[in-house]
Protein backbone atom coordinates (compact mmCIF):
# COMPACT_ATOMS: atom_id res chain seq x y z
CA UNK A 1 0.00 0.00 0.00
CA UNK A 2 1.49 3.45 -0.99
CA UNK A 3 1.82 5.77 2.30
CA UNK A 4 0.15 9.11 1.65
CA UNK A 5 -0.65 12.52 3.66
CA UNK A 6 -4.82 10.72 3.83
CA UNK A 7 -3.42 7.19 5.72
CA UNK A 8 -0.44 7.56 6.91
CA UNK A 9 -1.95 7.69 10.56
CA UNK A 10 -4.01 4.62 10.02
CA UNK A 11 -0.49 2.71 9.03
CA UNK A 12 0.67 3.93 12.08
CA UNK A 13 -1.99 2.40 14.13
CA UNK A 14 -1.38 -1.20 12.41
CA UNK A 15 2.74 -0.64 12.75
CA UNK A 16 3.44 0.04 9.36
CA UNK A 17 6.81 0.61 8.98
CA UNK A 18 6.76 2.43 5.89
CA UNK A 19 4.19 4.72 7.33
CA UNK A 20 6.98 5.75 10.40
CA UNK A 21 9.19 6.53 7.33
CA UNK A 22 6.78 9.06 5.82
CA UNK A 23 6.60 10.36 9.26
CA UNK A 24 10.17 10.89 9.56
CA UNK A 25 10.89 12.17 6.00
CA UNK A 26 7.66 14.80 6.65
CA UNK A 27 7.59 15.93 9.86
CA UNK A 28 11.29 15.07 11.17
CA UNK A 29 12.50 18.33 9.92
CA UNK A 30 10.14 20.37 12.03
CA UNK A 31 10.28 17.86 14.93
CA UNK A 32 14.21 18.54 14.47
CA UNK A 33 13.78 22.28 14.62
CA UNK A 34 11.86 22.90 17.45
CA UNK A 35 14.73 20.13 19.46
CA UNK A 36 17.37 22.26 18.04
CA UNK A 37 15.89 25.50 19.63
CA UNK A 38 15.27 24.24 22.88
CA UNK A 39 18.41 21.93 23.47
CA UNK A 40 20.83 24.87 21.67
CA UNK A 41 23.50 24.34 24.09
CA UNK A 42 23.29 20.97 24.19
CA UNK A 43 23.19 19.73 20.19
CA UNK A 44 24.73 16.53 20.98
CA UNK A 45 21.34 15.42 23.30
CA UNK A 46 19.19 17.01 20.22
CA UNK A 47 19.61 13.86 17.84
CA UNK A 48 19.25 11.27 20.43
CA UNK A 49 15.96 12.82 21.68
CA UNK A 50 14.62 13.26 18.26
CA UNK A 51 15.38 9.59 17.77
CA UNK A 52 13.00 9.40 21.24
CA UNK A 53 10.13 11.28 19.61
CA UNK A 54 9.94 9.01 16.56
CA UNK A 55 9.43 6.27 19.37
CA UNK A 56 7.17 7.95 21.38
CA UNK A 57 5.04 8.39 18.09
CA UNK A 58 5.18 5.06 17.37
CA UNK A 59 4.15 3.60 20.83
CA UNK A 60 1.19 6.38 21.50
CA UNK A 61 -0.10 6.69 17.92
CA UNK A 62 -3.67 5.41 19.39
CA UNK A 63 -3.69 8.62 21.74
CA UNK A 64 -3.96 10.85 18.29
CA UNK A 65 -7.02 12.33 17.73
CA UNK A 66 -7.63 14.15 14.29
CA UNK A 67 -10.13 15.78 15.18
CA UNK A 68 -8.48 17.63 18.47
CA UNK A 69 -5.49 18.63 16.24
CA UNK A 70 -3.85 17.95 13.16
CA UNK A 71 -0.53 15.55 13.08
CA UNK A 72 1.94 18.47 12.23
CA UNK A 73 1.09 20.01 15.65
CA UNK A 74 0.50 16.90 17.75
CA UNK A 75 4.24 15.65 16.79
CA UNK A 76 5.80 18.95 17.68
CA UNK A 77 4.16 19.00 20.66
CA UNK A 78 5.84 15.47 21.58
CA UNK A 79 9.07 17.08 20.08
CA UNK A 80 9.02 19.88 22.37
CA UNK A 81 7.79 18.45 25.77
CA UNK A 82 10.56 15.34 25.31
CA UNK A 83 12.72 18.24 24.21
CA UNK A 84 12.08 20.21 27.46
CA UNK A 85 12.21 17.12 29.54
CA UNK A 86 15.61 16.05 27.93
CA UNK A 87 16.89 20.00 28.99
CA UNK A 88 15.97 19.57 32.79
CA UNK A 89 17.62 15.96 32.85
CA UNK A 90 20.80 17.54 32.04
CA UNK A 91 20.33 20.75 34.04
CA UNK A 92 19.81 18.36 37.20
CA UNK A 93 23.26 16.04 36.05
CA UNK A 94 25.09 18.93 35.66
CA UNK A 95 27.60 19.58 38.51
CA UNK A 96 27.50 22.48 40.49
CA UNK A 97 30.73 23.80 41.83
CA UNK A 98 29.57 27.43 43.68
CA UNK A 99 27.05 29.83 43.01
CA UNK A 100 28.63 31.85 40.70
CA UNK A 101 29.27 29.40 38.70
CA UNK A 102 25.38 28.63 38.65
CA UNK A 103 24.66 32.14 37.68
CA UNK A 104 26.80 32.56 34.70
CA UNK A 105 26.98 28.67 33.56
CA UNK A 106 28.23 28.48 30.32
CA UNK A 107 27.73 31.67 29.61
CA UNK A 108 23.67 31.21 29.04
CA UNK A 109 20.93 33.43 30.21
CA UNK A 110 17.20 33.73 30.02
CA UNK A 111 17.81 37.13 27.76
CA UNK A 112 21.32 36.78 26.31
CA UNK A 113 21.94 40.22 28.05
CA UNK A 114 25.15 39.81 29.86
CA UNK A 115 23.92 43.28 31.97
CA UNK A 116 21.16 41.50 33.07
CA UNK A 117 22.92 38.45 34.26
CA UNK A 118 25.09 41.20 36.11
CA UNK A 119 22.01 42.72 37.87
CA UNK A 120 20.42 39.52 38.84
CA UNK A 121 23.76 38.49 40.43
CA UNK A 122 23.22 41.91 42.28
CA UNK A 123 20.10 41.12 43.50
CA UNK A 124 20.64 37.93 45.10
CA UNK A 125 23.79 38.76 46.29
CA UNK A 126 22.60 39.60 49.78
CA UNK A 127 20.94 35.81 50.03
CA UNK A 128 22.69 32.67 52.16
CA UNK A 129 24.21 30.05 49.85
CA UNK A 130 20.76 27.78 49.61
CA UNK A 131 18.68 30.27 49.55
CA UNK A 132 20.53 31.85 46.32
CA UNK A 133 20.45 28.19 45.01
CA UNK A 134 16.87 28.50 45.49
CA UNK A 135 16.38 31.51 43.50
CA UNK A 136 18.16 30.66 40.56
CA UNK A 137 16.94 27.38 40.36
CA UNK A 138 13.14 28.84 40.54
CA UNK A 139 13.72 32.34 38.17
CA UNK A 140 16.61 31.61 36.65
CA UNK A 141 16.39 27.49 35.80
CA UNK A 142 12.57 27.57 35.80
CA UNK A 143 12.36 24.53 37.72
CA UNK A 144 9.04 24.31 39.47
CA UNK A 145 8.32 24.88 43.58
CA UNK A 146 8.65 20.59 43.65
CA UNK A 147 11.42 20.10 41.53
CA UNK A 148 13.53 22.22 43.70
CA UNK A 149 11.92 20.94 46.70
CA UNK A 150 12.59 17.17 46.00
CA UNK A 151 16.26 17.96 45.22
CA UNK A 152 16.92 20.37 47.99
CA UNK A 153 15.80 18.19 50.40
CA UNK A 154 12.48 20.09 52.01
CA UNK A 155 9.20 20.86 52.15
CA UNK A 156 7.13 22.85 49.88
CA UNK A 157 6.36 25.34 52.50
CA UNK A 158 9.89 25.69 53.36
CA UNK A 159 10.88 26.31 50.05
CA UNK A 160 7.84 28.96 50.06
CA UNK A 161 9.15 30.86 53.09
CA UNK A 162 12.19 30.86 51.37
CA UNK A 163 11.07 32.89 48.46
CA UNK A 164 9.34 35.28 50.98
CA UNK A 165 12.25 35.86 53.17
CA UNK A 166 14.21 36.30 51.05
CA UNK A 167 12.33 38.47 48.42
CA UNK A 168 11.79 40.52 51.57
CA UNK A 169 16.00 40.66 51.83
CA UNK A 170 16.38 41.82 48.58
CA UNK A 171 14.19 44.47 48.71
CA UNK A 172 15.22 45.66 51.71
CA UNK A 173 19.14 45.27 50.92
CA UNK A 174 18.71 46.71 47.08
CA UNK A 175 16.22 49.66 47.58
CA UNK A 176 17.25 51.79 44.41
CA UNK A 177 15.73 48.83 42.02
CA UNK A 178 12.12 49.03 44.11
CA UNK A 179 9.61 51.72 44.21
CA UNK A 180 8.30 53.58 47.72
CA UNK A 181 4.95 51.77 47.25
CA UNK A 182 6.50 48.57 47.39
CA UNK A 183 8.88 48.84 50.51
CA UNK A 184 6.28 50.53 52.60
CA UNK A 185 4.18 47.70 52.26
CA UNK A 186 6.39 44.90 53.31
Amino acid sequence: MNVNENNFVKLLRRKNESAMEYVIKTYGGVMKAVIAKILYAYPQDAEECLSDCFIKIWEHIDSFDSKKCVFSGWACSIARYTALNRLKAIKRLAPTEDIDSLILADNTSITGDSEFDDFFAELISCLSDEDKVIFIKLFWQGYSVDEVAAEIGKSRNVIYNRISRGRKKIIKFNPGYFGKEIRNNE
